[in-house]
């Protein structure tokens, strides 16, 4: 199947969804079977993911749970100032359960709690990101 054109990046959108699994191999393979997704192994300062995309065009990564750590899906909304949206998550009633994290040339971000539970990431591009 040929790859599908990036959507442009638009501040608000889901940026990333980034899938913790027990079995990133297995995920991957299970996910390329029915999707058709692309898939490159991608070494990190954290370990080694799984980076996709996927036939609509949208991106993610699979990763190794960490200890502890109960399998799940993070998606990441692309903001413009990460202070700004930490400040507007706290104001009214999430929960900063990850703070900043940077990641040289890609951008930083943070995970929340949004009231009712589900987990979020706030995403931030770097200003030398790489395409």
């Amino acid at each position: 199947m040929a790859r599908a054109k990036r959507p442009t990046r638009e501040l608000g959108m889901i940026s990333h969804t980034e899938i913790a699994s027990t079995d990133p191999v297995a995920t991957r393979r299970f996910l390329e079977r029915v999707f058709r997704w692309d898939f490159a192994t991608v070494k990190t300062p954290a370990g080694e993911r799984f980076s996709f995309h996927t036939t609509g065009g949208a991106d993610g990564s699979v990763r190794k749970t960490r200890s502890g750590e109960l399998p799940a899906s993070i998606n990441y909304v692309l903001v413009e100032d990460l202070a700004l949206a930490e400040s507007e998550i706290k104001k009214t009633g999430g929960e900063i359960v990850l703070p900043r994290v940077d990641v040289p040339r890609m951008g930083s971000f943070f995970w929340f709690k949004v009231p009712g539970g589900p987990v979020l990431a706030c995403w931030q591009d770097a200003p030398d990101r790489e395409s």
